[in-house]
């Protein structure tokens, strides 16, 4: 899947959210040895600085709530070729 930070304008393809937060968190200007660290910390500055309340608890719920805050796109890259149906 591809994931894009919207206010950023990065992208990267991942196989899950655990992965996707893991290139966050190597990304990312602080330096974290675990994701949970990572989301924790991450959530802390957005809850601070822009008022924007992110869970934590697993990269599931921690990814749902990037999207639900628009911080987050998440597109499916598998390609259909339509063009064969009626």
């Amino acid at each position: 899947m591809k994931y894009t930070l919207i206010n950023r304008n990065k992208s990267t393809s991942a196989n899950d959210h655990s992965e996707f937060v893991r290139w966050m968190r190597k990304n990312d200007i602080q330096h974290f040895s675990e994701n949970n660290e990572f989301m924790e910390a991450y959530s802390f500055r957005k809850s601070t600085f822009e008022n924007i309340h992110l869970r934590f608890e697993s990269e599931e719920t921690f990814v749902e709530d990037l999207v639900k805050n628009e911080l987050l796109s998440i597109e499916d890259q598998k390609k259909t070729w339509n063009f064969f149906k009626k």
